[in-house]
């Protein structure tokens, strides 16, 4: 184990909640940074009259620095430490925002959108490795979904702060800058509450993914309905006869659902069992969905039902962070981790693709017929990894953390 940084069994309680505070509040600069950067790079591609698939080129460079730079990410973390990690991404990201204020060519931001999204891998898998080192087992669940809704509101309201004060001049490449460095902040006062990780994991990104499947599960079923919904619900509105402000509404409502009730999510899966919880949480996800759908020219029941199906989306990406820290031991916490976020990615690649095509097959609910299935899906293959695991032998079950695990 490497030596920087501090060895969570040594820390009191009071260390362990300045240590969690900090890197909750500093990744809600990181969710900023990203609710900026892919509207932004959308808009000046437009302005500049460049062709659809150019946009869609530059808004897919942050994603394939992920899937480049996690393979060999926990180890390069390990050997030089959480805090020093994260402070080198967020210069990085504010780098490639400083410099696209400046290079206002397609070419230059094509470049630029990967070494951004390079830059913000970073924060993102030492935040939540961290979390998961820290945190106790009884409280994962609402510790988590606090990071969770620190994350996805700083990428709720970047669309609104673009909205504000538009696209020219350098006032959105400083608040990019800005948001790293607000990010970079916490973490700097509580640098010697970092945990240390392992610089050498024996997992290896596909042994990472056999230690915890159901997470993996809640990882692609998250990525495959977050950006489903995020890439079509406004398109679907328009079909079923709504208007364009109705339909942003709608996506809006989604998230600000997602948000508010990923805490109790957090709850829930400190009471029952996780695997339960991400099962219930499919089962929702396709009901209200498709509730949703048959209501869909009625305004109050339309907009309760899709606040509540955002609480059920977003949860699969954080019920999937919780079964991760309750089963892969600390060591392979980093490695476990960058697999997350790659099937992630993964899913949300596969995710907007599939639902449209289903559109196109069946106009309009083709998506949500998609959407309702990859959520029974999840549900389904969940139960089956859950009784798989319970008629293993025991030694294959106790491959989990030490502090309390929890199914």
């Amino acid at each position: 184990m490497t030596q920087l940084g501090t060895h969570t069994h040594a820390m009191t309680a009071r260390q362990r909640g300045w240590s969690l505070a900090a890197v909750i509040v500093s990744t809600v600069g990181l969710g900023l940074s990203y609710g900026i950067g892919y509207p932004l790079t959308a808009l000046k591609f437009e302005q500049w009259g460049a062709p659809g698939w150019l946009i869609g080129i530059a808004g897919g460079m942050p994603a394939l620095a992920v899937f480049l730079l996690l393979p060999v990410l926990p180890r390069v973390i390990g050997r030089i430490g959480a805090v020093q990690s994260m402070l080198i991404g967020c210069a990085l990201t504010g780098l490639g925002f400083g410099l696209m204020g400046l290079l206002q060519t397609v070419e230059a931001w094509i470049l630029l959108r990967f070494l951004v999204g390079a830059g913000m891998t970073f924060p993102w898998l030492v935040g939540e490795t961290w979390i998961n080192t820290v945190t106790g087992d009884s409280t994962r669940g609402r510790v988590m979904a606090l990071y969770v809704m620190g994350l996805f509101s700083g990428y709720a309201v970047g669309p609104l702060v673009l909205n504000a004060v538009g696209t020219d001049g350098t006032l959105p490449y400083a608040i990019g800058m800005a948001a790293m460095v607000a990010t970079a902040a916490p973490l700097l006062a509580a640098w010697k509450l970092a945990p240390a990780l392992e610089a050498h994991p024996q997992s290896g990104l596909w042994g990472a993914v056999k230690l915890a499947p159901i997470a993996m599960v809640g990882a692609f079923a998250g990525g495959v309905t977050e950006l489903g919904y995020f890439s079509l619900l406004p398109v679907y509105s328009l079909a079923v006869g709504l208007s364009s402000a109705e339909g942003l509404f709608l996506l809006s409502t989604l998230m600000v659902g997602g948000i508010v009730l990923q805490f109790g999510v957090g709850w829930l899966c400190d009471r029952l069992s996780r695997d339960t919880v991400m099962i219930a949480m499919g089962l929702a996800a396709a009901a209200l969905a498709l509730a949703a759908a048959l209501v869909a020219d009625q305004q109050l029941p339309r907009i309760v039902l899709t606040f509540l199906l955002g609480g059920a989306v977003l949860g699969f990406y954080s019920v999937g962070l919780i079964v991760l820290g309750t089963r892969v031991p600390t060591a392979e916490l980093a490695v476990a981790n960058a697999a997350f976020l790659m099937i992630y990615q993964a899913g949300s690649i596969v995710g907007p693709g599939v639902a449209g095509a289903a559109m196109d097959i069946w106009r309009p609910h083709g998506f949500i017929a998609v959407m309702a299935a990859f959520a029974v899906a999840a549900s389904l293959l969940t139960w089956w990894l859950a009784r798989r695991r319970r008629d293993a032998p025991v030694s294959v079950q106790c491959l989990g953390r030490g502090d309390g695990v929890r199914p």
